[in-house]
């Protein structure tokens, strides 16, 4: 239907169009809306009043306060952010969430007051305070709340109870009236609420004078069962045709009063409901029953089913409606249906059939009934009576049953008569199927003992149809059709190791080409085995005796086979290794028994069918032993594969008789016991040499105990001689006279135990020049046994005491050795230094290899080495600093390999007590060190500081300081000068702690105070005690500078803690809406707390979006390099201050929405120079969501190309819009000269036609 513009549709798009004008005028400022006024509202009733802002730049969600204007005077009402904004007369309702805020949005709320009073009329402002850093646009708007009484009236008049029979109408009347100065409409609705459940609309009156039926009533609208009538200005009708029982409950009548806004919008202002009516349905009796009737209970899979739904006592027409609910299922579900005009209603797409016979029989029909078919049947039959008033009453029964569907008994058995075979003979498997005669298909199915995989061996369909596998060649089918059972048959004519396995029938029976069942019969083992071997053997001779280098022929025969068509594979066997074999193919290959040398003597062959003859060429007396002749039988199965039967040996001795040569080993067993590092020598010899020039020997030396089968060395009749590769060095060969060999080893070593012996080949010159294998023998044992050298290291130690007077002379340390473990011993001394209460102190060391190392910068001392047990020590021009006690220590090393040392022992010699007896003036002591110990807890990382002050009695230019730091690890129990400050003001670093230096600050404040100061402290290096030796110096007459008395000063114990995290990073979190494209945002990152001032970071920013997983996308390391992760961004690195980072994204799009935080990671530099992370922190989130582009597009068009566009199309919709309007003038003129009533009695309203869906057409 054709519809016209309404002058308020007309209107409302005059106002966009001149928004549009303003809207780009207004662009950027600051402005709030407030629903536009003036407002009507009824008093006792709720009201909601609009406002939102816009055009702000940076806080995403805005405040809100209410004020209203009574009499010229301002009352705050409420607000979002202050609680206390409201005046009293304001408070309690507030407090009570009869006045309250909802926020829509950030920038967008509702004031609602739950009931509205008389004295809440009044000029309402809302009001957003700006947080903005400029002001710019309005931050106030306001509209006008009128108040008025409640006049609206609903009522019903009629019975409270009302009681009425299936089928009857119901009428209802409503009266509804208001009376207002203002414009308002009413809407009248109907509502039924039923026992224990809601109330729902049966038919509504709308206010702009359309019917529209409730939810579940659209159908009986349609039918013209149910209308609403307007019977005059305030009195409206309910009227139900036919009603039914589900109609029974309270029914009232619903009414509001609604009135149109300056903005054009319908609200609701008041309402009201009726008293309800009690409306009670009564069923109408009637006698109609059914029965359903079968000749039995239950079905075969396949059959019909038919049902017979008896009736009886009715008068009328009959629908009836057949459901069927599994035993499995809860509720019925419909099959099929035939109404009580004779159409079916099939609901299921299978062969089903409904009808209705002569009498009162309904019948159901079900073709090929399946077991998913068997339950409960139930037929619904309704009875349709015509009443007087021509309408149709119904009267409803039902009736129903069990029914059970019993599947197919299919017996499927397989068997054979006989299941174990031997290869090549026949099987025979027999597939017994006892079941209704209905069509088959059959599947022979195998699979093998050492198989996983199933086969298909044939197949016969169900139509007839045979489908042979890949093996048809070896199987034979046939099949037996008996009254009672049907026999498939699968025959193996020749049966072979391959149809070895188990072997089933499967059965499937089918109706009209649907499979319905299937049975697997049982398995059924065959076993296909080996035909029993007839082979056997013979060899003419036992034993055969020859001479040397004479030829030698050995015969094997097959005197009988187990078939005429066996092949054989024969190996010639010498001393139970294999030296020759001859495949079924006649094809020879010599075996691992067989040197070079053998493969040139050594022949095989086949003289007739099943002899076999070994041929040796030249024999030795090495060849003399049994020889053993295998065979093999094979046999060719049905399928033409070859296999193994079974072997059989026989054997046969060779003696051959060698020349007199008298060649023999000494076969002695000795035994050799020495100790690690002496000499080993072991000797191995011929007997009976003789003085043959043209016999030479060969020789391989072993050891039984090494687990390699490898000689230690092999020395060849041509003399060349091949050494181990792990040994070559440590032995040394000779061999003075003709067999006579000897094996000497200089260092032995325990790992030299062992049992030794030598085998001996002899070698002959022939006439042709050919040197000739002879004899070959082995010697007897040699038992090693290497014992490990005991310690017997013994230092003197004698104490002595040294008082030097001449501090010019010096004084000697001797290291004396008394005793050694062994010659070949080499030493390391070491040489020491310790005063009282304190520990020794290195000064000086010799290593095994010879280097000296001595630990004293300002001295140079002399070493001496007089003999091999002798050492000395010199310290020349003594010093007071030198006095102390000292020793010697010895360690005792052996080289047991090239490059192996072993360390045997260590021994100290007894002390050198050293003094200096002082002259009578420098016997007075002239200085004090301050001797209190403390102790210091430091972090690792930090300085600490260590001083040494001096007490000086008198005050004398003559005198100087030497000053060393001796450090005292945990580690070690001997002190490490650290460094050196010397009486001439030079400064000396130890040489071990060179890599230190660079972490020592010296200084000198005072002449009577040193400082030491370690930075960068490390918890491997540092911890330990440390304190201060000083010596003091005087200027002597001649101008040289003696020492004359020493100090020591208390021990400062320093421990260094771990670094104690932290650190800390800003967590505020953020939320962007970002509007405008293109546009930037910006990640801050501010560390607010840190471990140490030497801290370095590294800065990771990462984005996160929906669940998936963070991704890194930009990194500032702590060496002040960058790795960027995202490829194609557009990132601005900026760091304002030390530990202020920010990462910018320009130009960004839709899909750079995400969260965003960054995490720091902590580092610090050890004094190893080696970075250590030392703890890690994360920020806050940063929630960035970007808007459509398309909108913001439009939201950012310059003014300029806005109006260019929309000037022309605006003047050209102005011209339509004034001619709309006069139309619309002129019609509605018409209207009003008509006096017929819109709602008088004889013009009921016309019901709004609806499609199916309930939409209006």
């Amino acid at each position: 239907m054709r519809r016209r513009m309404s002058v308020v549709q007309i209107w409302h798009l005059f106002l966009c169009l001149t928004g549009l004008l303003q809207w780009d005028v207004c662009s950027g400022q600051y402005v709030v809306h407030i629903q536009k006024g003036p407002l009507y509202r009824v008093k006792g009733f709720p009201m909601s009043l609009s406002c939102n802002v816009s055009g702000f730049k940076k806080q995403l969600v805005q405040d809100f306060q209410f004020t209203v204007n009574r009499d010229s005077s301002p009352i705050h009402m409420i607000s979002t952010h202050d609680p206390n904004f409201p005046y009293a007369v304001f408070l309690s309702r507030v407090q009570k969430k009869e006045i309250e805020i909802e926020r829509l949005t950030g920038s967008s709320v509702l004031l609602k007051i739950n009931s509205l009073e008389m004295d809440d009329a009044g000029v309402y402002y809302c009001h957003t305070p700006n947080k903005d850093d400029v002001y710019h646009g309005t931050y106030e708007a306001e509209t006008t709340l009128f108040v008025v009484e409640d006049t609206l009236v609903a009522s019903y008049s009629g019975s409270a109870s009302v009681s009425a029979s299936e089928g009857d109408s119901l009428p209802l009347l409503c009266q509804v009236s208001t009376q207002t100065f203002q414009h308002t409409h009413v809407s009248v609705s109907w509502f039924l609420q039923g026992k224990d459940t809601d109330p729902r609309p049966i038919i509504s009156l709308d206010r702009d004078l359309t019917v529209r039926p409730g939810a579940g009533f659209e159908e009986r609208y349609r039918s013209g069962l149910i209308r609403m009538d307007k019977v005059n200005d305030t009195t409206f009708r309910l009227k139900m045709l036919e009603v039914r029982r589900s109609d029974s409950g309270n029914i009232y009548c619903h009414a509001i009063q609604w009135i149109q806004d300056p903005d054009h919008l319908w609200k609701q202002i008041a309402q009201k409901t009726t008293n309800a009516c009690h409306v009670h349905i009564t069923a109408v009796e009637s006698k109609l029953s059914a029965v359903i009737l079968m000749e039995k209970d239950h079905v075969i899979e396949g059959e019909r089913l038919r049902v017979i739904c008896s009736v009886s006592g009715f008068t009328g027409p009959l629908s009836v409606s057949w459901q069927h609910k599994k035993d499995s299922e809860e509720s019925f579900s419909d099959i099929i249906g035939l109404t009580h005009d004779g159409v079916t209603d099939e609901s299921r797409g299978r062969n089903i059939q409904t009808f209705r016979s002569s009498g009162g029989n309904i019948t159901l029909d079900i073709n090929d009934v399946m077991t998913a078919d068997a339950g409960q049947y139930k037929c619904i039959v309704t009875e349709w009576i015509i009443q007087n008033n021509g309408m149709r009453k119904k009267a409803n029964t039902q009736s129903q049953k069990d029914i059970s569907v019993k599947a197919v008994d299919l017996q499927v058995t397989l068997k054979s008569r006989d299941t174990k075979r031997v290869e090549d003979s026949p099987v025979e498997l027999i597939c017994a199927v006892k079941g209704p005669k209905t069509p088959l298909s059959v599947n022979w199915m195998f699979i093998p003992s050492l198989s996983p995989t199933w086969r298909n061996i044939v197949s016969i369909n169900h139509t007839g149809e045979i489908i042979w596998g890949s093996e048809q060649r070896n199987y034979q089918l046939s099949v037996q059709i008996h009254s009672s059972r049907l026999i498939f048959t699968l025959r193996i004519p020749r049966s072979s190791r391959q149809e070895q396995g188990n072997f089933t029938c499967v059965v499937n029976t089918y109706q009209k080409n649907i499979q319905k069942t299937s049975k697997n019969s049982n398995l059924l083992a065959v076993m296909v085995q080996k035909p029993d071997s007839k082979l056997t053997l013979s060899i003419p001779r036992s034993s055969l005796e020859s001479s040397v280098n004479a030829d030698v022929k050995m015969e094997c025969s097959v005197t009988k086979a187990t078939t005429n068509s066996s092949r054989f594979k024969l190996s010639w066997m010498f001393k139970s290794q294999m030296l020759l074999t001859m495949d079924t193919d006649a094809v020879v290959r010599f075996g691992p028994a067989a040197g070079l040398e053998m493969t040139q003597r050594f022949r095989m062959e086949k003289s007739e069918k099943q002899t076999f003859v070994l041929s040796i060429h030249q024999v030795r007396t090495s060849d003399s032993g049994e020889y053993r002749c295998e065979v093999e039988e094979w046999l060719q199965d049905p399928l033409g594969d070859w296999y193994p039967l079974g072997k059989k040996s026989d054997s046969t001795m060779l003696h051959i008789r060698d020349e007199e040569s008298g060649f023999r080993m000494n076969k002695a067993k000795t035994e050799l016991k020495v100790r690690e590092g002496e000499p080993l020598t072991l000797k191995c010899s011929v007997d009976g040499v003789g003085s043959d020039s043209t016999l030479r020997y060969s020789l391989f030396w072993f050891n039984q105990n090494l687990s390699s089968s490898v000689p230690l060395i092999t020395y060849t009749y041509d003399g060349r001689l091949k050494y181990n590769d792990n040994d070559e060095g440590r032995f040394h060969f000779s061999s003075s006279e003709v067999g006579s060999f000897l094996l000497v080893i200089p260092r032995s070593l325990q790992e030299d135990s062992g049992h030794y012996y030598c085998q001996v080949d002899q070698y002959q010159l022939d006439c042709k020049g050919q040197w000739t294998h002879k004899a070959s023998d082995t010697s007897g044992s040699t038992d090693v046994s290497v014992h490990p050298l005991d310690s017997k290291l013994h230092v003197q130690k004698e104490n002595r005491s040294l008082n030097v007077a001449n501090l010019q002379a010096g004084f000697t340390v001797d290291c004396l050795i008394d005793t050694r473990s062994s010659d070949m011993s080499v030493f390391e001394v070491t040489w020491s230094r310790g005063l009282k209460d304190e520990s020794p102190v290195i000064i000086f060391k010799t290593s095994r290899d010879g280097t000296l190392h001595s630990a004293m910068s300002d001295k140079e001392l002399l070493f001496g080495h007089p003999n091999a047990t002798h050492y000395k020590l010199s310290v020349p021009n003594i010093r007071p600093s030198d006095v102390g006690l000292y020793r010697c220590h010895v360690v005792e090393w052996i080289q047991t390999a090239p490059n192996h040392w072993r360390r045997i022992g260590e021994d100290a010699s007894g002390g050198l007590s050293v003094s200096i007896e002082p002259e009578d003036e420098e016997k007075e002591i002239k200085f004090t060190t301050n001797t209190t110990d403390r102790r210091l807890d430091i972090k690792e990382g930090d300085s600490f500081e260590l001083t040494c002050s001096l007490n000086v009695l008198k005050e004398d230019p003559t005198l100087r300081y030497t000053l060393s730091w001796v450090f005292n690890s945990l580690k070690s129990s001997s002190g490490i000068s650290l460094l050196e400050y010397l009486n001439d003001g030079r400064l000396e670093y130890h040489e071990e702690n060179k890599r230190r230096k660079n972490r020592f600050i010296f200084s000198r404040p005072s002449l009577s105070a040193f400082r030491l100061v370690v930075l960068n402290s490390d918890r491997d290096d540092d911890v330990g005690q440390y304190y201060c030796m000083i010596h003091q110096y005087q200027l002597n007459c001649d101008g040289t500078w003696k020492q004359t008395t020493s100090g020591k000063s208390g021990v400062t114990t320093i421990t260094v803690h771990n670094i104690e995290s932290k650190l800390l990073v800003q967590k505020q979190n953020q939320t962007l809406n970002i509007t405008k494209l293109p546009a930037d945002f910006t990640i801050n990152c501010e560390i607010t707390s840190w471990s140490s001032d030497k801290s370095a970071f590294e800065v990771t920013w990462f984005k996160v979006h929906n669940q998936d997983q963070p991704i890194s996308i930009f990194t500032a390391k702590r060496d002040g390099t960058f790795d960027i992760g995202f490829s194609g961004k557009n990132l601005v690195f900026g760091r304002p201050g030390v530990r202020y980072y920010t990462l910018s994204i320009r130009n960004i799009n839709p899909a750079d929405m995400g969260q965003y935080y960054c995490q720091v990671d902590e580092w610090l530099l050890t004094s190893a120079n080696i970075w250590k992370n030392v703890a890690s922190d994360r920020s806050g989130e940063t929630s960035v969501h970007v808007h459509n582009k398309d909108e913001t597009e439009k939201q950012t068009d310059p003014l300029g190309t806005s109006l260019g566009v929309l000037i022309p199309i605006i003047c050209f919709l102005a011209l339509i819009i004034v001619i709309l309007l006069i139309r619309e003038y002129k019609r509605n003129s018409d209207l009003k000269k008509k006096k017929e009533c819109l709602w008088a009695e004889n013009h009921p309203l016309n019901p709004v036609k609806t499609d199916a869906g309930g939409d209006q057409l």
